[in-house]
């Protein structure tokens, strides 16, 4: 199994990178900046891309409570173009991103009409679990929850990454038995006619799980299956560095051991071992990206300490 051992970040495209930093400094909490990223060209990714110049800016963000990490991507080279312009829950791909809080009720009054009210459900094997949405700035979909046990201080923490997938089982099987994460909280459908205030889905259907490495920590991967109305599949012309959600990114020990495992296991790799030494010297460190079943993104990376 691949020598996997965290949730490292999730990356976002956007319009405004500026605008977009801010909000999720200021209104989301997370405040600290792990690294930036000046525009320039990035032959790196060109095989990620698919194109042939790949020119971008970018900055990696990450909250007090040291959560998972959000990378947002300016892309300039080539012209970026939204994944959807209808975005609806359950659509195939990382859909969302969960930041738990340690008081939600006052976490909403302060950001006023930007999240929906809270609501509360009943999650089996967890119990109550009180939540609501947001969106940022450019329609990107926010969960806030309220986290027991407290933060430390820390005012929120990127605690989750929810995946939209079409075959939940199928999904399960890989992000465990490929990707070396484990079933935290089984599937169930308490969410399940809790979305139409966002979507005026009232009768909809959906099944959830969490996987982590970890059951010390509250980092994990939401996987859930739109069961009604169905997800729709990734649309084929869709780029990295798109407008939306792009990838989850996990830290591994050996990027190049991995990415042998991977093949042989027949997970098609986007690009071989790729080395940031020289891109991004003062973050050396090397990446493979592969897809998942429904063709998803995700970047194995590994960053000396």
């Amino acid at each position: 199994m691949p020598d996997l051992y965290d949730i490292h970040h999730v990356a976002l495209g956007v319009r405004d990178l500026s605008a977009m930093e801010a909000f999720y400094r200021e209104q989301m909490g997370l405040r600290e900046v792990f690294a930036f990223f000046g525009e320039c060209e990035r032959p790196l990714m060109k095989d990620v891309v698919r194109a042939s110049q790949v020119i971008f800016s970018g900055i990696m963000l990450r909250d007090e409570a040291q959560g998972i990490m959000l990378e947002l991507i300016q892309m300039k080279e080539p012209e970026p173009r939204p994944i959807r312009l209808d975005f609806q829950y359950g659509d195939i791909g990382v859909s969302k991103v969960s930041i738990g809080v340690e008081d939600l009720e006052a976490f909403c009054r302060r950001a006023g009409d930007v999240v929906l009210p809270p609501k509360t459900i009943v999650i089996p094997g967890l119990g109550e679990y009180s939540f609501c949405f947001c969106k940022d700035r450019e329609g990107n979909l926010v969960e806030l929850f309220q986290l027991h046990g407290g933060l430390g201080g820390a005012p929120s923490c990127l605690c989750r990454i929810g995946i939209a997938v079409t075959d939940l089982e199928r999904s399960i099987e890989f992000y465990t038995s490929k990707l070396g994460l484990a079933l935290i909280l089984p599937p169930h459908d308490a969410f399940s006619g809790q979305l139409g205030e966002l979507f005026g889905l009232e009768d909809a259907r959906v099944t959830s799980c969490v996987l982590s490495f970890d059951l010390a920590t509250a980092r994990g991967i939401e996987l859930f299956e739109a069961r009604r109305p169905r997800g729709r599949s990734i649309p084929f012309s869709t780029r990295w560095g798109d407008f939306g959600y792009l990838q989850v990114a996990f830290s591994c020990h050996d990027v190049e051991g991995v990415a042998r495992e991977l093949e042989r296991g027949g997970v098609e790799l986007l690009c071989k071992r790729k080395s940031t030494a020289e891109e991004i010297p003062e973050h050396p460190g090397e990446f493979v990206y592969a897809r998942d079943p429904d063709g998803i993104p995700i970047e194995l990376l590994y960053l000396p300490p």
